[in-house]
Formats: C-alpha cells, structure tokens, sequence
C-alpha cells in the first residue's frame, strides 16, 4: 500500500488543480472586491448627473409647455395683427404704384394728342388745303362734304365701303364718313 497507485495520482493532482483553480478564484474575487466601492462611486455618481440632467430636461419642457399654453392666445393675436398690418402694407403699396402708372399713361396720352393736334394746326396753318378746310369748316360746308350732301354727288356702295361719287360718273370721288 506503499505503491501509490495511478488512480490516487490522477486524484491528487486534480485536487491540487482545484486548489490553484480556488485560490486564482480567490485572488481575482478580492480584487474585485476592492474595485467595488470605486465602481460603486462612480455609478452612483453618473446617477445623480443624470437624474440632474433629466430634471432638467423636464424642467425645459415644463416651461416650453407652459409657454406654449399661455401665450397661444398671445401668438395667435400677434401673427393676426401682423397679417393685417401686411395686408394694408400691400394695399397702399399697390395703389401708389397703379396711380403712378396711371399718371404715366395718360401723361403719355396726352402728349400723343398734343401732338396730333400739333400737326393738325400745323397743317391748317401752313398749307392751303388747310386754309381752305378752315374756311370750308368756318362756312359749315365741311360736314356736308364729308357726308356727301353736295349738289351733283350721290353716295354709292360696293364692297370696299361706301363712296361719294359724281352723279354723271365723272370727277371725284371720296369715302364717306359716318356720322
């Protein structure tokens, strides 16, 4: 019984492995064991930062909320106002601008007819069909010839309109115009 025999080997060395196996065990549980309170710390610390942070944001919300459900009647007033003042902006603007352009127009206008009445005079004065027009029209015979009330003329109408002709077919002829 002196002989150890194999199995009391195989025993003994399985048992001095467990032995290492707890104390290895051992050593890393009581430096864990020590990290612990630090570890403990610090998450605690992280804690109270983040609960901080969460009053926080509750707080802001808190008030965003408030801001929102009291000043809603206030927002809406403003931006009506604003709407309007806009409105009225807009208007007076667009009538300043349609009467500048309506002054511009008929001053444009009315150049245009000064001048056209510029050229009449001009032509009345200066040329003799002018100065006979003139005392034509003095006479009032120049309706008469317009109309084709004249001795001796007949008013004819054919496709291109309606004409002032000589009764015996010979001699002028000119447009009539409508009254």
């Amino acid at each position: 019984m002196s002989d150890p025999d194999d199995t009391d080997l195989l025993g003994l060395r399985a048992f001095e492995d467990l032995k290492n196996t707890v104390q290895k065990s051992n050593k890393a549980y009581s430096d864990v064991a020590g990290k612990l309170p630090a570890l403990v710390k610090q998450l605690e610390a992280l804690d109270a930062k983040s609960t901080k942070a969460a009053q926080r944001v509750e707080d802001a919300a808190q008030a965003v909320t408030s801001y929102i459900k009291t000043d809603r009647r206030t927002l809406l007033i403003t931006c009506g106002f604003g709407a309007i003042a806009l409105v009225f902006c807009a208007a007076f603007l667009g009538n300043i601008k349609g009467s500048r352009t309506g002054y511009a127009q008929g001053f444009a206008e009315g150049q245009q007819e000064a001048k056209q009445r510029n050229a009449l005079a001009e032509w009345a004065v200066s040329s003799p069909s002018g100065r006979m027009a003139y005392e034509m029209d003095r006479m009032g015979q120049i309706q008469a010839f317009g109309m084709c009330k004249i001795e001796g003329y007949k008013i004819r109408t054919d496709q291109k309109g309606t004409w002032c002709v000589s009764a015996s077919g010979e001699g002028l002829m000119w447009p009539v115009t409508r009254p």
